[in-house]
């Protein structure tokens, strides 16, 4: 039975739409950006600029895709548990989605493209606070946020001289929900909830450059830099509000919980007059450097900065200031040839990286700082052989350790994140040889 990419690619996008994180500071910019889930960048910290393989995708620089040698595709899933921390409650949130999908290929010697989908930011949050109306009665403010941002992308790299370009084309596209409720105790008044929809789509681009150059015959060295477009994305934007209620609902197991039951019946619905808008992204510019010897190790150092105080959605600017960031990353394979069961642990690609940086989201006046570490696993299945090349798939299970805070203020983050993929390695497009 054959299934069409773009099936595929339509099934996966509604997956990473529905199924998104939650962290109070997702309600500035797009949301959280998602780091790369592509396991070449996520088991690394986010490591990508200076990094390249010829059998995993990093899509952070397109440049890498001159370098692949076998026809490669990943797929998996990424959870995510953060614990929240405030003045008044401590709250655990897990979610689970689609990590990546993505397929690259060959084209001959230094030259290789690719595509896939990936989930780029994610919004999800609640605040709320308490107020008294003059007769007594007590009232409740609530603003709730959704939804999210993907990507798909379709690009090519090349390589001539040890000088490596690329660029991925990328086309954008999600829905960001901004709602705020107006919940009365007293009978004598209707509880009111609005909900602003913000459709997205459009446009954008990334390119990068590497140079790579070998000395000593068994090592390497590969300079990086990638950039991302801040790109005008367009919007259509409506309003839709209800009346509500709110009272008790019985569950399956027969416990009672809060509930609110809401009217069916729009007292505001502008979305057959939706308005035109431009949101904004912020460009992104990593770079760096690594070193390694060949089929045994790689060790890279990277700085990162994001301009979202270019950030605006429909005109409407944020107090968001530009994130930076350090990130250090590496690979170890004891001995990718080693043969046998008791052997089978020095084929492992041990994977490892962390990072420390400024947030650019800024809480009276306190910018939030981030530290994080991420290690990786990849699992060789069973190898196969092509002439004089080995290669086979792999299993990749990754776990990323990130605390997010500021110690003038009493509200901070800690998120366990795993990745588990698997990585396709084959040899497509072979002309057979037959005598």
């Amino acid at each position: 039975m054959k299934i069409k990419l773009t099936t595929i690619i339509l099934v996966c996008s509604h997956i990473m739409l529905v199924s998104q994180g939650n962290s109070p500071f997702s309600q500035f910019g797009p949301g959280d950006f998602y780091e790369s889930n592509f396991q070449s960048n996520f088991a690394k910290s986010g490591i990508g600029a200076s990094n390249y393989s010829s059998n995993t995708l990093n899509p952070l620089n397109p440049s890498s895709y001159s370098q692949l040698t076998l026809t490669t595709g990943e797929a998996g899933l990424y959870s995510s548990t953060n614990w929240v921390s405030t003045e008044t409650k401590d709250d655990i949130i897990n979610n689970t989605n689609l990590a990546v999908f993505g397929l690259g290929f060959p084209l001959g010697n230094n030259w290789g493209l690719a595509l896939g989908l990936t989930p780029l930011s994610k919004q999800n949050y609640s605040n709320s606070f308490g107020d008294s109306l003059s007769d007594g009665s007590a009232v409740d403010y609530v603003y709730e946020g959704n939804g999210g941002l993907s990507e798909v992308f379709f690009g090519t790299g090349f390589e001539k001289n040890g000088f490596a370009f690329g660029v991925n084309g990328k086309y954008i596209f999600g829905r960001l929900n901004d709602i705020s409720k107006v919940k009365y105790s007293s009978d004598e008044f209707k509880s009111v909830r609005f909900q602003n929809f913000s459709n997205v789509s459009g446009f954008s681009f990334n390119t990068g450059a590497q140079y790579k150059k070998s000395f000593n015959t068994n090592f390497y060295i590969t300079y990086g830099v990638t950039y991302d477009l801040g790109s005008s994305l367009n919007t259509n934007n409506y309003l839709k509000a209800n009346y509500f209620t709110s009272g008790e609902a019985t569950k399956a197991n027969g416990d009672l919980i809060d509930a609110e039951f809401h009217e069916t019946e729009f007292i505001i619905n502008t979305e057959d007059e939706a308005s035109k808008g431009i949101l904004q992204m912020p460009s992104t510019l990593q770079s760096g450097v690594s070193i390694g010897k060949f089929e045994k190790w790689e060790l890279s150092a990277e700085y990162k900065t994001r301009s979202l105080s270019n950030f605006s959605l429909n005109a409407a600017t944020t107090q968001l200031g530009n994130s930076q960031g350090f990130i250090i990353g590496g690979n170890i394979i004891p001995n990718n040839k080693a043969l046998g069961r008791s052997n089978y642990w020095k084929t492992i690609n041990y994977n490892f990286g962390a990072k420390i940086g400024q947030t650019g989201i800024f809480i009276d006046n306190n910018e939030l700082s981030e530290i994080g570490i991420n290690i990786g696993f990849g699992m060789p299945l069973k190898k196969f052989k092509y002439q004089t090349e080995t290669f086979g798939s792999s299993i990749y299970l990754s776990f990323g350790y990130l605390h997010r805070s500021n110690n003038n203020i009493n509200i901070q983050e800690n998120f366990l994140n795993i990745n588990a993929s698997v990585v396709f390695n084959d040899k497509w497009f072979v002309k057979r040889k037959f005598n």
